[in-house]
């Protein structure tokens, strides 16, 4: 049976409604590029932070062990974790391991000389490439103070303070150094924190100065 043309021909869209379409996908686009991205710092700085916690717990049950806290960050800067031997210091003391899994030896303890397992690293924790401490933003440097003189504060002005502070850089060359004072706006008042270890790094980065937005700070 031979087919009746219906007389009607398929339409297609014209140059203006591509034009609008086009212009309707790209302003979706805008909205949630960034928003996507924002998402995606967030959860690194929420990894940042349990990391941080995990430490924190090891320094303290590390305190609880032998009555004090270990000397970790001394290779270079103090209270900076950047180096090798940094990494390895502090490794050694939480482990009483070598990076590559193997028994330190005595010399090398760290003050960890009853061998406890204060703690497990993870492969993203220290690259094999690198062998250096790393967080999820790619940082390989990270301050940390410890409250030295066993007050329960930490305090890094006045006659009392427990260490001095050092920018902690990201590998993208943004640093972050904590600012201290009587400001309310201050990260580390004058009275000092109320904690036995504090740690930060640059977070996310991106510029040769990191805004307190972008830096990822344990106590905050």
């Amino acid at each position: 049976m031979q087919t009746i043309p219906s007389g009607k021909k398929s339409r297609g869209f014209t140059l203006i409604e591509l034009l609008t379409v086009i212009a309707i996908i790209g302003i979706l686009a805008a909205i949630i590029i960034p928003t996507t991205g924002a998402v995606r710092t967030s959860a690194k700085k929420a990894q940042v932070k349990s990391m941080f916690s995990q430490w924190t717990t090891a320094f303290t049950l590390y305190k609880q062990e032998y009555g004090f806290f270990p000397n970790v960050g001394t290779d270079g800067t103090a209270n900076l974790l950047s180096t090798k031997n940094d990494t390895l210091e502090f490794v050694r003391a939480f482990t009483a391991k070598e990076l590559n899994g193997t028994a330190t030896t005595a010399a090398n303890l760290n003050g960890n000389k009853r061998r406890q397992a204060f703690y497990s690293f993870s492969d993203g924790e220290i690259p094999t490439a690198t062998e250096l401490l790393t967080d999820a933003f790619g940082n390989t440097q990270f301050g940390v103070i410890w409250d030295s003189n066993g007050d329960g504060v930490i305090k890094v002005t006045g006659a009392a303070k427990d260490g001095d502070i050092a920018g902690a850089g990201s590998v993208d060359g943004g640093t972050f150094t904590p600012s201290t004072g009587t400001a309310a706006t201050d990260d580390i008042p004058t009275d000092g924190i109320k904690a036995g270890v504090i740690f930060f790094s640059a977070g996310k980065g991106g510029s040769a100065t990191v805004s307190n937005k972008d830096a990822v700070m344990s106590w905050k």
